[in-house]
């Protein structure tokens, strides 16, 4: 049987907690050993492995407050994402190389739980799931210039940054590190773009899988019993908009706020769930904030409650709320050049804007809403299109395939 360690920062809080519990689900119904090995367990899963004792969250705390603490007094940047320098070693390292695994599968490592130091000294084949753009980055988990491509010099160093260039730093320390092998995988056709034109993996191998959904979980709910649910008026279209966090202009929050200062949407009502923006009142159209919900049952009965869910992303690495959403028969609005791009067809079961074009975005909404029947015929392709490619099934085997490629691989090394 084959066995598989997944490496992750956490195994419930955050969207790559998510993707990996469900890869790791589909993996041991297909009769895959897969476990996860997290610096943060919340949950009570027997396969999730997490800290042996109190002293190490305390240590793991404290290296993450350090890293914290480096971040803001050592660079000025209006970069407002997550940064990890991951330049303390751990003792996850030799939790991994204990552990009998055949394949080591990491995702989301920030928050420094291994070293960038001691990732070429586990001892088992590696994949590596880049599920935001700091593998190929500096210590920044999301860039807006490109310096991931032409390289990290003094010369590229963006305008509104100043102070100790970390970002430098730390990518030229991966640069000298990242001198082993190991397989890619790119959540969405963007990234894999992305990854491909990056200084330090743009001769890598690079798999495309996207991540996964089971449909015994996700799938299409009464409209008119949802919206009961949420106590929404059933005579006003429903706008859905959702992030985990709100601090960053990555998700699009302000480009709404633009949108609907210069577009009317009278008989329509803006739900935000998630993260609380601090501009809620800039809103120009009638809006709620139902807060956080973590249950997969709520989240399904919003999005079937939804008349169209917006992404309006500046970058998006897969933008898994809008696979959910049509699951449940939910149309995506997003804009070109992001990773919703794989599912969504402009057109076809959704609209793609032309990038960062909010006339555009505003013509996406009303081109799906404003036809009861084309809206209905866009809601089955949605699900029929989530059904035939991001099942458990068809994307457990294309990670199975890729974990054999390696481990062939490998033997004749």
């Amino acid at each position: 049987m084959l066995k598989v360690l997944h490496v992750n920062f956490s195994d419930l809080n955050g969207g790559a907690a998510i993707s990996v519990n469900r890869l790791h689900k589909a993996l041991i119904k297909m009769n895959i050993d897969s476990k996860i090995l997290v610096a943060e367990k919340l949950g009570d899963d027997v396969n999730v492995i997490g800290p042996s004792s109190t002293f190490e969250i305390i240590i793991s705390q404290l290296k993450i407050s350090l890293s914290r603490f480096l971040k803001r007094n050592l660079i000025k940047t209006n970069n407002k994402e997550t940064f990890s320098f991951n330049f303390f070693n751990t003792n996850i390292l030799k939790k991994i190389n204990k552990i009998n695994a055949d394949i080591v599968h990491i995702h989301w490592i920030g928050n420094e739980m291994i070293s960038i130091s001691q990732l070429k000294k586990i001892n088992k084949p590696v994949v590596w799931t880049f599920l935001d753009m700091w593998a190929f980055c500096g210590a920044e988990h999301h860039s807006y210039d490109n310096r991931y491509i032409d390289g990290y010099n003094k010369g590229n160093r963006p305008k509104d940054e100043s102070g100790l260039d970390l970002n430098k730093i730390i990518w030229k320390y991966k640069k000298k590190k990242f001198d082993f092998d190991f397989t890619i995988i790119a959540v969405s056709k963007s990234f894999y773009q992305m990854i491909k034109q990056s200084n330090l993996h743009k001769h890598r191998e690079v798999v495309h899988i996207p991540p996964n959904l089971d449909f015994s979980i996700w799938k299409p709910r009464d409209k008119k019993l949802s919206k009961e649910l949420f106590g929404f008026n059933d005579n006003k279209k429903i706008l859905l908009f959702g992030s985990a966090t709100m601090t960053n202009s990555r998700k699009g929050f302000d480009l709404l706020i633009n949108l609907f200062k210069h577009h009317k949407f009278k008989n329509h009502k803006l739900i935000i769930f998630g993260g609380k923006p601090k501009n809620l009142d800039d809103l120009n159209i009638d809006h709620e904030y139902i807060g956080v919900l973590k249950d997969s049952y709520s989240l399904n009965m919003l999005y079937s409650a939804a008349d169209v869910m917006l992404i309006p992303s500046r970058i998006e690495g897969f933008g898994l709320i809008g696979l959910e959403a049509n699951s449940c028969g939910t149309p995506c609005v997003i804009f070109e050049n992001t990773g919703p791009e794989d599912y969504t067809k402009h057109k076809k079961n959704g609209y793609v804007a032309k990038y960062l074009d909010i006339n555009d975005y505003a013509n996406g909404i009303t081109w799906i809403l404003d036809n009861l029947e084309r809206s209905q015929e866009l809601s089955s392709r949605c699900v029929e299109n989530v059904k035939n490619s991001y099942n458990d099934e068809l994307l457990g085997k294309k990670y199975i395939q890729t974990y054999q490629d390696l481990l062939e691989k490998n033997k004749k090394i």
